[in-house]
């Protein structure tokens, strides 16, 4: 196997992690991405581990050639197919690590707020959002109920914050909501 073809295989092992879940949300699987987010290091590791090989594998292959004084075939396509799965595996690595680095103090579940336009407030502590595209299945499945008129689901504090008309819904069908999307999700605590 070449070391472009290696370096394309990490870059998509490192996607997995953050387009997988667009990608059941977006076919109707979202409770799959639950899968995903849970391993996501798995894939991030595995991608680098095989950026490593391929990286060593067009250096060696550079090598010889220079040695035997041959020039390398697809040595400028092998490069920047290296570069740019590189920046992919790295860029998606951050992603993940971002929320971790620059995570905030979890925020407290709270009891329902009333709102001065009638609307109740709640959050939600959710278990299982690890990265920005674990929001995703989540924001979704609660704007789908009628009521619900705004969303804000952060993984760097694990919550769902969410706005409804309570004469619409109610915090046990916006938490069974989250539920169905695979993530695990409480009423906070009166």
């Amino acid at each position: 196997m070449k070391a472009k073809s290696i370096g394309i295989l990490s870059a998509i092992l490192g996607s997995i992690c953050c387009v997988g879940p667009l990608l059941l949300v977006g076919s109707g699987l979202g409770t799959g991405a639950v899968l995903i987010g849970r391993y996501h290091w798995i894939f991030i590791v595995a991608a680098m581990t095989i950026l490593i090989w391929a990286w060593a594998k067009y250096l060696r292959e550079k090598t010889v050639c220079d040695c035997e004084r041959k020039p390398m075939e697809g040595r400028r396509s092998g490069m920047v197919t290296l570069l740019i799965a590189t920046l992919l595996v790295v860029g998606f690595a951050g992603l993940n690590v971002s929320r971790y680095v620059f995570a905030s103090a979890p925020v407290t579940a709270q009891t329902e707020t009333d709102l001065s336009n009638g609307l109740h407030r709640i959050v939600v502590p959710v278990e299982g959002l690890s990265c920005v595209t674990c929001e995703i299945p989540v924001r979704h499945a609660l704007r789908k109920i009628d009521g619900v008129k705004s969303v804000q689901v952060s993984a760097a504090t694990k919550t769902a914050t969410v706005d409804y008309e309570p004469a619409k819904t109610s915090p046990e069908h916006l938490v069974a909501a989250i539920n169905s999307t695979g993530y695990r999700a409480t009423l906070p605590k009166k």
